[in-house]
C-alpha cells in the first residue's frame, strides 16, 4: 500500500512539472521575440532548420540546459521552444536557478517548414 502511494506521488510530481501551467510568464507572439531588454533563450534542438537562421538568440537546447545555464546573463529572459514539455521544464529549471523568466513563445512547425506561434491557451 505504501509503495502504491509513493509511486502515485512520484507520478503526480512528474505530471505537474511537465503539464501544469507556469504562473507569472506571459505568452507572446513571435514578432515580439527580438526585444533589447530581454535575453532570448532558444530551447529548440540543434538540428532544427529554423534555429540556424536566427543567430541573435542564445541557443541552448533543453537537453543541454543543465550544463550551460551558467552562460546565461542575469537579466529578464524570454524563452522559446517548439514543444510544450521542453518549454515548461526549461522555464521551471531556469526559475529554480534564480533567473527571471518573464515571457515565453511556443512555436510549432507549419507545413512549409516555417514555424508559427502555437495557441497559448492554458498558460
Amino acid at each position: 500500500m505504501e509503495l502504491i502511494l509513493l509511486l502515485l506521488l512520484l507520478f503526480s510530481i512528474s505530471f505537474y512539472r511537465r503539464y501544469a501551467p507556469v504562473k507569472g510568464v506571459e505568452c507572446v507572439p513571435e514578432d515580439q521575440l527580438a526585444e533589447p531588454d530581454h535575453q532570448v533563450i532558444d530551447l529548440r534542438e540543434y538540428n532544427d532548420p529554423d534555429t540556424r537562421t536566427q543567430t541573435t538568440f542564445q541557443h541552448i537546447p533543453y537537453a543541454y540546459l543543465k550544463r550551460f545555464y551558467k552562460e546565461i546573463p542575469q537579466k529578464e529572459i524570454h524563452v522559446i521552444a517548439s514543444d510544450e514539455v521542453d518549454l515548461k521544464l526549461g522555464i521551471r529549471f531556469l526559475k529554480s536557478k534564480g533567473f527571471q523568466v518573464k515571457k515565453m513563445t511556443l512555436l510549432m512547425p507549419a507545413k512549409s517548414g516555417i514555424y508559427k506561434l502555437k495557441k497559448c491557451g492554458g498558460y
